[in-house]
C-alpha cells in the first residue's frame, strides 16, 4: 500500500479493534470504541472503511455481518509514519529520531534496542 492510506482518529479506533480481535460485528466494535455511540454511526464508519478497501466482511448468522481488516496494522503504521515524517520532520528521519529521543523518557532497554537497530544492516524490501 502506498502513502495514500488515511485514517481519521475514529477510523483508527475501529481498525484497532479489528486488528486486536481479528474480526467483529458492529456491536462488538461499538462496545470497544464507545458504547455511547449509535449503532448506525459505527456501522456507517465501518462501511466507509470498507469502501476505502481497509475492511472487508463475511456473512454471520441471520443478517449480521462480521467485519475484518483488509490491511494489516504494519501497513497502516508505515503509511502514517511516512506522512508524519514528511509533513512534520521535512522527510528527515534524523530529526524524527532526535525528537523521539529528546521528548520521551526512554528506558535503558529501549535505548539499547535503538542502538542495535541502527547498527544492523538495512532490511531488504
Amino acid at each position: 500500500m502506498s502513502d495514500d492510506l488515511h485514517l481519521t482518529q475514529r477510523e483508527l479506533d475501529i481498525m484497532s479493534v479489528l486488528w486486536d480481535l481479528g474480526e467483529a460485528t458492529v456491536t462488538e466494535v461499538r462496545d470497544r470504541v464507545d458504547p455511547e455511540l449509535a449503532y448506525t454511526s459505527i456501522s456507517s464508519m465501518i462501511r466507509t472503511l470498507e469502501l476505502k478497501g481497509y475492511v472487508s466482511h463475511r456473512r454471520g448468522e441471520g443478517k449480521t455481518h462480521i467485519y475484518f481488516p483488509a490491511i494489516d496494522a504494519e501497513t497502516a503504521g508505515e503509511s502514517t509514519l511516512s506522512r508524519v515524517l514528511n509533513k512534520l520532520y521535512g522527510g528527515s528521519p534524523i530529526k524524527m529520531l532526535a525528537h523521539l529521543v529528546e521528548q520521551r523518557k526512554l528506558s535503558a532497554a529501549e535505548l539499547a534496542r535503538m542502538r542495535a537497530l541502527l547498527k544492523a544492516p538495512p532490511r531488504k524490501r
